[in-house]
């Protein structure tokens, strides 16, 4: 009688381990991006609208894709750049990237991952083009 206990909990167990987990957070250890990777905003052109508040008021959502919770946000230019949050965790990495005013090229938002991977999303806010008379 005892074997028959022992080769169910045996089974039990070699389902168990075979089921792979889950578990509430996301993470890929091999794929390490942000979705988008670059944000590009215009502001209108004339009157040094980089200067006077121009390109104030950009909204952007970036997905954490892959690695390894929970990611730490960076952000290398906080007068022009807003973030709200600097760490993210859970099934769902998101965070929101604001811009604050003022042109910027290609400012890089940095995200460290739990083994200090990082990725960047590229932040640039530029005037349009003046239209031709």
């Amino acid at each position: 009688m005892n074997w028959l206990k022992v080769s169910g909990v045996l089974l039990v167990a070699g389902v168990l381990a075979s089921c792979g987990g889950g578990g509430d957070v996301a993470g890929d250890t091999g794929e390490f991006s942000t979705n988008p990777s670059e944000i590009k905003w215009s502001t209108p052109a004339g009157n040094s609208s980089c200067k006077v508040g121009g390109g104030a008021g950009g909204e952007t959502l970036v997905t954490i894709i892959g690695g390894t919770p929970p990611f730490r946000i960076h952000n290398p230019s906080p007068d022009s750049i807003g973030l709200d949050r600097t760490e993210v965790t859970g099934k769902d990495p998101v965070f929101k990237i604001t811009t604050l005013g003022g042109c910027m090229d290609g400012v890089g938002v940095l995200v460290l991952d739990y083994h200090s991977r990082s990725t960047v999303v590229e932040v640039t806010v530029e005037e349009e083009a003046a239209a031709e008379e």
